[in-house]
């Protein structure tokens, strides 16, 4: 049984803490300089393009309702599904794994060109190596090798998709997960 408390972004799996996959990567520094530039409003922003995606999905969004600082993230994202045909069969599902002791909510996993494919979504300016590792973290929880992309939209309307295929980002992610793991058996509040 996994539970998830949004408010403080913490897993339980039968009442075991479980890191996410976000907390793995920040605990182990490799958002580096880059951790400064995740602003509230950035976050609030992602948060409600992310909710307004999963309407979407599910038919049930009002679109009188959408709010026009986020019309045109929402706009690329039908631009993206129109282009490419692209429909997930699972959309914000939590997946964990027992021995990684890690869980995560990948955006979307579905069926693309022809294989499996997670796809983060993302509402930043610019790609970022790290969205790699994060995507290995995620394809690690889903337990099939996938493709990995970043669907980055922007206010115009407009997306960019970039795959992530370095292999190494396995490694990194796995390496991420012992740091953490050491840390908490061996420092105090680590």
């Amino acid at each position: 049984m996994i539970t998830f408390d949004p408010a403080s972004h913490t897993y339980k799996v039968d009442g075991w803490p479980y890191a996410s996959v976000t907390q793995i990567i920040a605990d182990a520094g490799l958002y580096g300089d880059a951790a400064r530039y995740f602003t509230e409003y950035a976050a609030e922003r992602g948060s409600f393009v992310h909710k307004a995606i999963e309407l979407y999905l599910a038919g049930t969004l009002d679109e009188s309702t959408v709010d026009p600082a986020i019309q045109g993230y929402l706009d690329a994202f039908v631009k993206f599904i129109g282009d490419t045909n692209f429909y997930p069969t699972h959309s914000e599902q939590v997946f964990y794994s027992v021995p990684l002791r890690v869980a995560g909510r990948p955006d979307l996993i579905g069926p693309f060109i022809r294989h499996a494919a997670i796809i983060d979504v993302k509402t930043s300016a610019s790609p970022s190596p790290v969205t790699g590792i994060q995507l290995a973290g995620y394809e690690f929880l889903y337990g099939t090798m996938a493709k990995r992309f970043a669907l980055h939209l922007k206010d115009d309307g407009k997306y960019k998709l970039i795959e992530y295929s370095d292999r190494n980002d396995r490694a990194v992610f796995l390496a991420a997960v012992t740091l953490q793991h050491w840390k908490q058996e061996n420092l105090k509040g680590g």
